[in-house]
């Protein structure tokens, strides 16, 4: 396996050493509808794509919790930058490929660019490999990947092969130039993250290039030690978070010079104070909750212990309820910039059209309640990607 160094900056550092370049280039992405490339390279150069990578590539592999808090950091300077670094965030695939495969993605750079969809498409067994076909929408990111983690349901007999908890799905690695991509996101928020659409047809997939949602990783390591669907699930519940406290934050800046009829600045009423208060500890409590019950995750993988269905499902809940709150918390703060958050060169307007955007992620969304609510009632969850 290839051996890189790691960056010299502390990954706890990155947001506050990358806020001038995410600033300086947040409204060109904007435009764009990606991130121009200049902000790519000083997000690669830092080790940005790093988070969860090993440490034999260079990567700071960042307990969840970690990585988790970061990218919720990065999320109150923009949300289509963090968005981006989460979902280009799958370095932790090296320690679950084959060592073949590790060698050839990670041959000539530490930071090679991953986009992963979780939309399933299909994988039809062929002379010893598989067969992907398939549509996956939303896939952020995707011009600026070099490869492709695409999830697919494996099929027998033209029906989906089935296991215990479902059907049985396996992560793709696969080259950007084996699929093609379709330029449909033309959206009202989130414009930078490039989440365009990538088809499928017939792309061969040998056995080392797949990840199933029980391998055993070749690293045995605590992170590695973890579900494969956990590794990437909770960066969306981050970044609306994260969004939701830049909106507090720009409400609050605005409430210190707006006036009110009186001429007074309209901070000085007991009604913004409260609803400001109110939304802070909204959000406070969110990011508690999710930060808790990954840590739990860690803590079980640290000691040894397999993390319990209970676990994985107060995750799920979390999820949800970041989801559920930053709706909240974005809807009350749009209400409170009143007019001057409708026009487009308004902060919190962006903001608040980027974090209902995200906020649309499936895995953020309330029916993720059914599956955690399973787990607390000791029923079976029933979800092959809990």
């Amino acid at each position: 396996m290839p051996t890189y160094s790691r960056p010299a900056e502390a990954p706890e550092d990155l947001p506050e050493l990358l806020r001038p370049m995410i600033e300086k280039y947040r409204d060109e992405a904007e435009e764009l509808r990606r991130l121009p490339d200049e902000l790519l390279g000083h997000l690669r150069t830092a080790g940005a794509f790093r988070l969860n990578a090993p440490r034999e590539l260079g990567g700071f592999e960042l307990p969840l919790a970690r990585s988790v808090a970061l990218i919720e950091k990065l999320a109150r300077i923009d949300g289509p930058t963090a968005w981006i670094v989460w979902n280009l965030n799958a370095g932790f695939a090296a320690a679950f490929l084959g060592e073949t495969t590790v060698e050839k993605i990670w041959a000539d750079d530490p930071d090679p660019m991953i986009a992963h969809s979780s939309q399933p498409g299909f994988l039809v067994p062929d002379d010893g490999g598989f067969r992907l076909s398939g549509e996956w929408k939303l896939v952020s990111g995707v011009d600026a990947a070099q490869w492709l983690g695409l999830l697919a349901v494996i099929l027998e007999d033209g029906r989906p092969r089935m296991t215990e908890t479902g059907p049985e799905w396996r992560f793709c690695l696969v080259p950007r130039d084996s699929v093609t991509v379709r330029d449909t996101w033309h959206a009202t928020g989130m414009r930078g993250t490039n989440s365009n659409t990538v088809v499928a047809q017939n792309v061969p997939v040998t056995a080392d290039r797949m990840v199933g949602p029980d391998a055993v990783a070749r690293i045995d390591r605590p992170l590695y030690r973890l579900p494969v669907t956990n590794q990437i699930t909770s960066g969306g519940a981050a970044v609306v978070l994260g969004i939701a406290r830049a909106a507090i934050d720009e409400v609050a800046a605005v409430s210190r010079t707006k006036t009110g009829p009186d001429g007074a600045p309209i901070a000085q009423q007991p009604r913004i104070q409260a609803a400001i208060g109110r939304a802070a500890a909204q959000v406070d409590a969110a990011r508690a909750l999710l930060l808790t019950t990954l840590g739990e995750l860690d803590a079980a993988v640290e000691d040894g212990r397999v993390a319990t269905e209970a676990q994985r499902g107060a995750v799920r809940g979390a999820l949800s309820h970041a989801g559920e709150t930053a709706r909240a918390v974005l809807t009350s703060m749009y209400e409170l910039g009143s007019s001057s958050a409708v026009y487009e060169s308004s902060r919190l307007g962006k903001l608040f059209r980027d974090g209902l955007v995200a906020a649309q992620h499936a895995v953020l969304s309330a029916p993720q309640y059914e599956v955690a609510g399973r787990t607390v009632m000791g029923i079976p969850a029933g979800d092959p990607t809990l």
